[in-house]
């Protein structure tokens, strides 16, 4: 807690348990119920990691992030994304930018074929979508810890639409050998557990504010939240991007298909051929 300047009184503060053995928070320093249960998660995987387990990971969408405490947590997942609202490019704006980077720059991203929706998007090359052709391999990009998403927020400009949510979703990375026919493959996905939803933005300032948070494990909460992060991962930019516009840098691969046909004609021909 801060303690120089005004502050609520502790009177605010209620911590209460759901039916279902999750917490929630009222009052100031909600975020620390978003941290104790991150760490908690932590342990309890370090303990009893699921089935074909590839690590914890956490996924997030916020105003804001840059808690000491909540990015130190981040960065003790096996994988994790935070997508926030982009910044601007005011001198306070960079220092705040440059604070983060050794979480945007952390080796814990996250591998874009875990989610189905993100398996043929790849980088955008100069500003257009990659193109493929017979041969190429399909990547698998990595999509780093601490990403953008939005519009740049001019000084004194036009209000511009921004990305409001307060969410962390906890789960595990899982991976086995075959694919659905039994052939042998590199196959992962996502298992979503658990479920943050609050009014706390992930900030340090957010500590001395009277704020609401809780966890859930709800079925349907867990898959509309990973959808929802899932297309913000889709749709992200750099923590620091070029561009003032929404310019998403993963971007659905084209195929050309004039080089496919052409491909297919050559060697299609020797497949007919029974003494090829």
């Amino acid at each position: 807690m801060n303690d120089a300047g005004p502050e609520f009184p502790a009177t605010f503060d209620q911590e209460f348990v759901r039916q279902d053995g999750h917490r929630g928070y009222f009052g100031r320093n909600v975020l620390k119920g978003l941290v104790d249960g991150m760490e908690g998660f932590l342990e309890e995987k370090r303990r009893t990691p699921g089935f074909r387990s590839l690590g914890p990971v956490a996924l997030g969408g916020f105003l804001w992030l840059d808690d000491p405490e909540l990015a130190a947590c981040l960065a003790r997942f096996s994988h994790t994304c935070v997508v926030v609202s982009k910044q601007g490019r005011s001198k306070r704006d960079l220092e705040k930018l440059g604070k983060l980077k050794p979480l945007a720059d952390g080796d814990n991203g996250m591998l874009a074929s875990a989610f189905a929706q993100l398996t043929e998007l790849d980088w955008r090359e100069n500003g257009r979508a990659k193109v493929l052709g017979p041969g190429s391999p399909m990547s698998d990009p990595v999509i780093p810890p601490l990403r953008s998403i939005g519009f740049r927020r001019q000084p004194k400009g036009d209000m511009v639409p921004f990305l409001h949510t307060k969410i962390m979703l906890l789960g595990e990375m899982w991976g086995h050998d075959e694919d659905g026919l039994g052939g042998v493959a590199d196959v992962i996905g996502f298992r979503p557990e658990r479920l943050w939803v609050g009014s706390a933005n992930a900030t340090q300032r957010g500590r001395s504010n009277l704020e609401f948070g809780m966890w859930l494990d709800d079925p349907q909460a867990l898959q509309a939240a990973q959808t929802f992060l899932v297309q913000l991962m889709a749709h992200s930019e750099a923590l620091d991007p070029d561009s003032d516009l929404f310019q998403p840098e993963l971007l659905p691969v084209d195929f050309d298909d004039e080089a496919f046909a052409d491909y297919a004609a050559e060697y299609g021909s020797e497949c007919d051929d029974p003494d090829a």
